[in-house]
């Protein structure tokens, strides 16, 4: 069950030919970071705060992953 959930994990951090993705990871990290902060500040104050600043966290936290998909797609034939 470890194995299986290792391999999943390290699959969903790497691109579809197997290399690690440093955009991807960072992403994960910042949906996580938000996971923990949302998490402390309802635990603290018992209410839900204003997500303006997870959503701009994680906005900056995804804009990296998606200017590398961007990019790859220019550097990919079309297809006729």
């Amino acid at each position: 069950m470890k194995d299986k959930l290792f391999a999943y994990l390290k699959s969903a951090v790497s691109e579809a030919d197997g290399k690690g993705s440093l955009t991807r990871l960072g992403a994960a990290g910042g949906v996580l970071s938000a996971i923990v902060w949302v998490s402390y500040v309802v635990f603290k104050t018992h209410a839900l705060p204003d997500l303006t600043g997870a959503s701009l966290w994680l906005g900056a936290s995804f804009s990296g992953y998606g200017m590398n998909k961007i990019t790859s797609m220019g550097n990919k034939p079309l297809d006729k």
